[in-house]
């Protein structure tokens, strides 16, 4: 006889606690220091239990960035639903994505710095991946449709996202010196704006509206 079926609410169950282990021992000993079986070791399991709900490690660490990029798009998208205004949402994206590295710094880590040679192979990553780049993307297509930001969307949101990205790298490897990463928040998120504001002319642009970067409004 073969093993019975696994109900969807105990497979669901175990494949969440399993990817969360899994994300602390990818982030903290990378891909290759990690397997099934000391996965199954530190969750009490036998060895062979993982392979009854995943085929491989590969499959384990696809489905765990699926899930870093997917907790990372809804943060941003809800931050996003919060503001009408263009450059408001583009703020709160910014503030949600920085607040997500330092709150989540395995699944940050796990998405961004660990790499996946034949991701290609698994659409549930993909799309998670699109959707986070799509946040950003849209929002950034919005502000320069409303005239907020100038140039094109594409290189815009590269370069909105890689300055984000640039700091949260720098507070989870621990080089940041003079400055928190709480204080180098809002200037960050007002100096990537300013750089692509329409207004922007030999250096000379209007004054800020500081108020609405100011760490004191952090939600």
């Amino acid at each position: 006889m073969g093993r019975p079926a696994l109900r969807d609410r105990v497979v669901e169950d175990f494949r969440r606690r399993l990817c969360d282990v899994a994300t602390r021992r990818f982030a903290e000993q990378g891909v290759a220091g990690v397997s099934l079986r000391g996965l199954a070791d530190e969750l009490g399991c036998s060895r062979g239990t993982p392979y009854r709900y995943f085929r491989n490690k590969d499959e384990i660490f696809a489905v765990v960035r699926a899930r870093a990029f997917a907790q990372l798009a809804r943060a941003c998208e809800q931050s996003a639903a919060r503001e009408a205004g263009a450059e408001g949402r583009l703020i709160e994206i910014g503030r949600a994505y920085l607040r997500f590295a330092r709150e989540h710094p395995h699944a940050y880590r796990v998405a961004f710095e660990l790499g996946q040679p034949d991701a290609e192979v698994y659409p549930e990553l993909l799309a998670a991946r699109g959707r986070a780049w799509g946040a950003f993307r849209n929002s950034v297509q919005y502000a320069c449709a409303e005239g907020v930001l100038d140039g094109d969307p594409e290189t815009v949101s590269h370069l909105y996202w890689a300055g984000l990205h640039g700091l949260a790298a720098l507070e989870l490897a621990g080089q940041l010196r003079t400055r928190s990463f709480e204080a180098l928040e809002a200037p960050m998120i007002e100096a990537l704006l300013r750089g692509t504001r329409p207004s922007v002319q030999l250096g000379v642009h209007p004054d800020p509206p500081h108020a609405k970067y100011s760490t004191e409004t952090k939600r």
